[in-house]
């Protein structure tokens, strides 16, 4: 199997992304919640369980949509934009979504939307390297 640069660069973003999750919830391992709850700051980000749990919600499965690479650009796409939504709600707010609880909000937004922008980065090249965004979902009208 040949893999995609979109595949490739899935598979980089979810592997560290899990990994920073899995140690982010190792050092702030608490589901508080409100404006006082605690949390540790890794590679940027403010980090307790609440944090880690949604890294991984999001992230782990973009290991199994790594294996195709139509699978992959959608993922980018919309994991992108599932990222993005609370990176924008942070530059306006320390507690985002009522759980996340992000004291350095500005940074957390930033490392947000340029992670966002990183996977719509990646999508993009491999719609121009396929020749249009059809041509990249080719392998899902391709019979089991």
């Amino acid at each position: 199997m040949r893999w995609s640069f979109a595949q490739i660069g899935l598979l980089i973003i979810c592997v560290l992304h899990v990994v920073q999750a899995v140690i982010g919830f190792i050092l702030e391992p608490s589901f508080a919640t409100g404006p006082n709850a605690p949390t540790v700051q890794l590679l940027g980000m403010d980090y307790n369980g609440w944090h880690a749990v949604a890294g991984l919600a999001l992230f782990a499965p973009g290991l199994v949509f790594a294996m195709r690479k139509s699978w992959a650009v959608l993922y980018l796409i919309f994991a992108a934009i599932a990222g993005a939504l609370p990176g924008i709600w942070a530059f306006f707010s320390h507690q985002v979504a009522l759980v996340f609880t992000f004291p350095n909000n500005t940074t957390d937004a930033v490392v947000h939307l340029v992670t966002a922008g990183v996977m719509l980065a990646v999508a993009a090249v491999q719609i121009r390297l396929d020749g249009g965004f059809r041509n990249s979902l080719a392998d899902l009208r391709k019979a089991s």
